[in-house]
């Protein structure tokens, strides 16, 4: 039955699954041979979002990065996961925090990402695991939104600083924004100007028309 989903996706997506998430409806479906898991209005794993990850960690030679551990904060089902340890390579821990049970579920049981060697998931909210944590990593991927939009709190100045003590020195911080109107620029605009206060170093990219991320170092 996969097979002919997976041909027919590339016509139009093939619905899988859908159902209730801790942040709003979830859907599982194909598209152009892909399953995907989207929103009502955003993909959260394996669709345009992996090919942004994949992009940036290219932009950001990630590859030649001396890692020795990885924060995804916003682990979705996985994508980002799976681009470090299966398409690039990286052996190095990843501890996953993701703070919809649901998600979680997706993953394991449509993505496999309990395959994934040396990876810790944990279900928790995000700003609350920044906020305790006390080992530094060396790569901290950030993707923390609601729909087309910033999750609460996480352009605020604790979770900034919380983020700056999560990455190593020397390390690398790359924070996905979404900038679809006025108020998410201005939302964007703010993670930019305190990422400015808490590191020595900025950058933004941008990808798929609306999506900025802002790397630190």
């Amino acid at each position: 039955m996969s097979f002919w989903k997976r041909l027919l996706s590339y016509a139009w997506p093939v619905p899988e699954w859908e159902g209730p998430g801790k942040y709003g409806p979830l859907k599982l479906a194909w598209e152009s041979g892909h399953l995907v898991v989207n929103s009502n209005e955003a993909n959260q794993s394996y669709g345009n979002l992996h090919a942004i990850w994949q992009q940036c960690l290219d932009d950001r030679k990630v590859l030649e990065l001396p890692l020795k551990r990885v924060l995804i904060l916003g682990f979705g089902a996985g994508s980002a996961a799976h681009i470090l340890r299966r398409e690039l390579g990286i052996t190095v821990p990843i501890t996953g925090v993701e703070g919809d049970p649901e998600m979680l579920r997706l993953a394991r049981t449509y993505f496999r990402i309990g395959d994934l060697t040396h990876l810790e998931l944990i279900e928790a909210d995000a700003l609350a695991y920044a906020a305790r944590n006390e080992k530094p990593f060396d790569l901290v991927l950030v993707d923390l939104c609601h729909e087309l939009d910033l999750a609460p709190g996480v352009d605020g100045d604790p979770f900034i600083a919380d983020l700056r003590n999560c990455t190593s020195p020397g390390g690398l911080l790359c924070f996905n924004t979404i900038v679809h109107d006025e108020k998410s620029g201005q939302r964007s605009q703010r993670v930019s100007d305190l990422l400015r206060l808490h590191f020595t170093r900025v950058d933004e990219h941008h990808y798929q028309g609306i999506n900025r991320v802002l790397t630190a170092t």
